[in-house]
């Protein structure tokens, strides 16, 4: 079933692969993309501010620590506010899609917290790959599957798991390389492995708008504009590409 959410990003997705991406469509469509996610807010008040309060707890979650001279929070404070910022961003502007697969609207629920987990402990993987770090991700990522499957599963979940794994795969890469874990030739090489997935990934669900962006669009703003080293890694770019495909809406 396709939701009036990703009904609505098709059509846009559409209208900007038809513009060949030029810079006044791509301006339009981020315009776009705003003014819906605004709508959505508006349209769903108790979600906005869960949001806000979970974007608030990540910003703290990273600061408190960092003041404390906990590391490496304190060494890496800046890298984890402005990925955290990003990352609420992202999330913000597709807060349409925390909703069930049927569309009907839901609050953000635990799998989702432990999805955003992974996101956030992003900085901290690549800083060294900390046992901790990999650990709670990797616990989170068999957790979120089975919360959702005990309870519901929300648009925003299931789409961004792939997309989490993937930041948090390539980051515990990286810092496994920064403490000279692995080397240099094995890190480039999952890397490179993990960036083909991402890429077509992107390319199976352009050309899947384009192939099947329908021609209406319902006017109700219901949508939006891991974990350790090498086993989560040979998944998450499958993950990520399942989860592509779906994401924007």
């Amino acid at each position: 079933m396709i939701t009036e959410g990703e009904r609505w990003a098709r059509e846009e997705l559409a209208a900007l692969l038809a513009a060949r991406f030029t810079p006044v469509a791509i301006a339009r469509f981020l315009v776009r993309s705003q003014r819906r996610a605004s709508d959505v807010r508006a349209a769903r008040p108790a979600l906005a501010r869960q949001s806000r309060v979970w974007i608030a707890a990540g910003c703290a979650g990273w600061i408190v620590p960092a003041l404390l001279g906990v590391e490496p929070f304190r060494r890496r404070l800046r890298f984890g506010v402005a990925w955290w910022a990003s990352s609420a961003v992202m999330f913000d502007w597709h807060l349409g899609m925390v909703e069930e697969e049927d569309g009907r609207p839901v609050l953000l629920g635990a799998p989702d917290a432990c999805t955003l987990l992974r996101v956030w402990l992003v900085p901290v993987a690549a800083d060294a790959a900390h046992p901790g770090a990999v650990g709670v991700a990797a616990a989170t990522d068999v957790l979120d599957g089975r919360l959702a499957r005990a309870s519901r599963t929300t648009r925003a979940g299931r789409d961004l798991e792939g997309l989490a794994d993937t930041c948090f795969a390539s980051a515990t890469l990286v810092g496994a390389r920064r403490s000279r874990g692995l080397s240099r030739g094995a890190v480039a090489a999952e890397l490179g492995r993990l960036g083909i997935g991402f890429a077509y990934a992107l390319a199976t669900y352009f050309g899947r708008a384009a192939v099947r962006a329908p021609t209406s669009a319902p006017t109700r703003p219901s949508g939006g504009s891991s974990a350790a080293a090498a086993t989560p890694c040979a998944a998450s770019s499958s993950r990520a590409a399942n989860g592509w495909t779906r994401m924007s809406s």
